[in-house]
């Protein structure tokens, strides 16, 4: 199997569907992760930052979700191992969650964090270093709907929970990859509104209108993550660590790292050892799948 042949395949297992629509939702963005990963290792040495972190205010208690953490984080640590410079971007409500991501697989990453207030002012202080970043990644990170705000899978409005990080991730003229599962994170807008009106419940009023260069979803948003790495293993076979971040056993201690910081299952709203409702054994499946198509791809 060719390299592309391989790639398009981790395309497809990243979008199995669980229940979402994702695997509609690939159809028209297939090609995507090629894409993505073909601009990072074009770049020799990526420059990028990584968004992340959908609050969940309606847990118990409230908190980030186990989806977008991990498969940020994932990405983050390949790109260093590529050569490059990463940095994650969430905001004060999640940061708890993504800084015990970045404690528990890679000390040292830097983080920028979002306030609710003087986000203008913050964000300000940070435009000129983003414009000159070669790439900005969203994984599972909320963006804005038709009517200007953040919503949830539940149509609820949670911009008074969520930081507009999107007006960081549209400056300047840096690569954007989006990665999501659920038509309103961050790249979304790729993707015909009429599609995500008609597969996703409150499709209209959720649909996130910000775009990407290139989009990558996900049955999970953390399964495409993993796809990207996929992809990036196999375009940069002289890079054997990136391997190990394939093994599902990487992303089983660092879901318990998660989970232990606060980490809810955003589908469950409460804190336990899965994400989007998905116990380990289901979860992990895809997972396997994708390091296995690696391996056999080398």
């Amino acid at each position: 199997m060719r390299i592309d042949e391989t790639i398009a395949a981790l395309e497809r297992v990243a979008a199995r569907e669980v229940g979402r629509g994702s695997e509609a939702l690939a159809a028209p963005a297939a090609g995507g992760l090629l894409a993505a990963a073909s601009s990072l290792v074009a770049a020799g040495a990526p420059d990028a930052a990584v968004f992340t972190g959908f609050f969940i205010p309606g847990a118990e208690p409230p908190a980030a979700e186990t989806d977008g953490p991990l498969g940020a984080v994932q990405i983050a640590v390949a790109l260093r191992l590529l050569g490059g410079r990463c940095r994650l971007v969430t905001d004060q409500p999640c940061a708890p969650v993504v800084e015990a991501a970045v404690a528990a697989a890679a000390p040292g990453l830097p983080v920028d964090v979002a306030p609710l207030r003087g986000y203008e002012e913050w964000a300000a202080t940070l435009l000129p270093r983003y414009g000159r970043l070669t790439h900005l990644i969203a994984c599972e990170r909320v963006g804005p709907g038709v009517d200007g705000r953040p919503h949830n899978m539940r149509g609820e409005d949670i911009g008074a929970h969520t930081a507009p990080l999107d007006r960081l991730y549209t400056a300047g003229s840096a690569y954007r990859i989006g990665i999501g599962d659920g038509g309103n994170e961050l790249g979304m807008g790729r993707l015909p509104a009429e599609l995500i009106g008609r597969v996703v419940a409150s499709g209209e009023r959720i649909r996130c209108v910000v775009g990407a260069d290139a989009l990558l979803v996900g049955g999970t948003s953390n399964w495409a993550a993993a796809a990207l790495v996929g992809a990036l293993s196999l375009l940069r076979p002289e890079v054997p660590a990136l391997r190990t971040l394939l093994e599902p056993a990487w992303s089983s201690d660092l879901l318990a790292a998660i989970v232990a910081a606060g980490a809810v299952d955003g589908v469950r709203r409460r804190s336990t050892l899965s994400v989007d409702g998905l116990d380990w054994p289901s979860y992990s499946e895809p997972l396997t799948e994708i390091a296995d198509l690696v391996r056999a791809g080398r």
